[in-house]
């Protein structure tokens, strides 16, 4: 009797669970990998009693993708700049709500990062998460290397003739733009003989690989001596390896002239639930969390009284860690049209084919 009694309190514990479990608002989230504090997104299911379903990607493009397949209808997005102008000018985000995200007020924004996006179409429908350059991670045990990167900056990485092993990001928007760079011209150019250009810097590199998140650790560990990065994915590591307390053997250099980029919350018109979507944003703005996110990511934060938390108490006061010191020069992404965007995918798929 008493093994019958057990068994129907097992049955009703776990009826019990599952009525709760079905109780729970689910929340679909798609990011970048590494860039978001686990233990935050658990913290956000118990206070909101929500359930998020989290997947990452290694590209704006494969956000894009995703958004459009509506294999997952998801909520909550984090694209760069560029992407975000894209979505919206197809119809496919949702303006921010501002009343829904109160944390705002008490929060302020860089100066240098307000100014990416406010006055462009992207305004309203995005809120900021983090920002940073492109540039290039070496690792310092050949002190040639850094000798090249300081001759030739950006162009370091497209010397055919080169000794060295090079990675290359996998993103047509920050390949092209690094050839673009290392040949003086804008980011944005649409001139097709600069294009081209490019295409050709591109096609005769001695590239070692193309990667994603992946290249960073490559320069980290000697396999790479050099590869285009973002910003934070350096202090990534450089957190990684003080915590193992393992010898650091790599650095960062930012081209006095380079991109500057900022990625940021956007709910596509494929959301389910927008209120919680807001809730989910507004969690992040809070400055405790925004701190441990900071904290957990490694990338520069956008709002102010974090980053100087960071750098004061955190003692986050590396070089590069503000992604536009004074004399700098700094060049977001606009997004300029299909066939623009189709012309990029164009010359990476070539450079990656020879």
């Amino acid at each position: 009797m008493k093994k019958v009694w057990i068994a129907s309190l097992f049955v009703l514990i776990g009826l019990a669970l599952m009525a709760c479990s079905s109780d729970k608002e689910t929340l679909y989230v798609l990011n970048w990998g590494e860039y978001m504090d686990p233990d935050l997104v658990r913290d956000f299911e118990r206070e909101f009693n929500a359930r998020v379903v989290y997947e990452t990607v290694g590209s704006n493009e494969e956000m894009e993708l995703k958004i459009k397949q509506r294999i997952t209808d998801y909520d909550i997005v984090i694209p760069s700049e560029y992407m975000i102008d894209k979505l919206q000018q197809e119809g496919l985000l949702h303006p921010i709500n501002l009343a829904l995200l109160p944390n705002l007020d008490a929060i302020e924004f860089f100066a240098d990062a307000r100014a990416i996006y406010e006055g462009h179409t992207i305004e309203a429908y995005m809120i900021p998460y983090f920002f940073g350059t492109i540039g290039i991670m070496y690792n310092t045990t050949n002190p040639d290397v850094l000798a090249v990167i300081e001759a030739d900056s950006l162009c370091a990485l497209f010397d055919p003739a080169t000794p060295f092993n090079i990675g290359m990001y996998d993103s047509p928007r920050d390949a092209v733009a690094a050839a673009l760079l290392c040949l003086g011209y804008s980011v944005n150019t649409q001139d097709e003989s600069e294009l081209q250009e490019a295409e050709d810097l591109l096609r005769e590199a001695s590239f070692t690989r193309f990667g994603e998140d992946d290249l960073k650790g490559d320069v980290a560990l000697g396999n790479l001596d050099m590869a285009l990065v973002y910003s934070g994915d350096y202090f990534e590591m450089i957190f990684v390896y003080e915590e193992d307390g393992a010898p650091i053997n790599f650095d960062y250099y930012a081209p006095e002239h380079t991109n500057i980029w900022i990625d940021g919350f956007v709910i596509p018109t494929t959301a389910q639930n927008i209120p919680l979507a807001h809730a989910f944003i507004n969690f992040f703005l809070d400055i405790d969390n925004a701190v441990q996110n900071a904290d957990w990511v490694g990338y520069t934060p956008v709002i102010v009284e974090v980053f100087t938390i960071m750098v004061e108490d955190y003692e986050y006061d590396y070089e590069h860690y503000y992604p536009q010191p004074v004399g700098s020069t700094r060049e977001p992404f606009r997004y300029l049209g299909e066939v623009h965007a189709n012309r990029l995918n164009e010359i990476l798929n070539r450079a990656k084919l020879n």
